[in-house]
């Protein structure tokens, strides 16, 4: 009951930077769909790295989902960090960089790192996260599409409908791995150390 209204109140609070006041000169990509995406995924990431002290043999489970999140906080927020800067932001170095740690990490870990993979379908959560993954790169890539929309509407079609769709379904996903993140840090804080 708790996760269906988490999902009922997030799936409407999503749409809250639509009724913001409308900005034509600002671009998507910097926007307040932008910021709460980033947001979202770094909570995601701050619960991995809380769950990590609590996770015991899943320590570096956890701080490896906490570097996959916390990379793509930075992809997602490039934009805005190149237009504070005033310059272009490394955000490529930097996220690969994140993502070479974590490869470490799994590589030093590994059979922790199989036993997770393994069995991450019995894991709370896992179910959102998957959801989220298919929005991300199944959904979002047909909804997203300018040919789409073009037959979909016909003469009322207008080009900012596909950005600005794909952009909601994106935030709908980070709040889905937000939700599945939560339970999935839960479950893993949760694990009994094996004997």
């Amino acid at each position: 009951m708790v996760r269906g209204a988490l999902i009922c109140a997030g799936a409407i609070a999503i749409l809250l930077p639509a009724w913001l006041p409308n900005r034509p000169s600002a671009p998507l990509g910097q926007g307040t769909v932008v910021l709460l995406q980033a947001l979202l995924l770094a909570a995601s990431s701050a619960v991995f790295f809380g769950a990590t002290a609590h996770a015991g043999v899943n320590r570096p489970v956890c701080r490896i989902l906490a570097m996959v999140l916390a990379a793509a906080v930075v992809s997602e927020v490039e934009n805005l960090a190149s237009l504070m800067m005033g310059g272009v932001f490394p955000g490529n170095w930097v996220v690969g960089a994140i993502l070479l740690v974590a490869l470490i990490t799994a590589i030093r870990h590994r059979r922790v790192v199989v036993r997770f993979v393994g069995t991450v379908g019995d894991h709370a959560g896992a179910g959102f996260i998957g959801a989220a993954l298919l929005i991300l790169y199944v959904f979002n890539r047909v909804i997203g599409r300018q040919r789409f929309w073009q037959a979909a509407l016909g003469n009322a079609y207008a080009p900012e409908v596909p950005p600005i769709c794909k952009g909601y379904l994106k935030l709908l996903a980070c709040y889905l791995l937000f939700i599945g993140t939560i339970g999935l840090a839960l479950t893993l804080a949760r694990r009994e150390e094996p004997e």
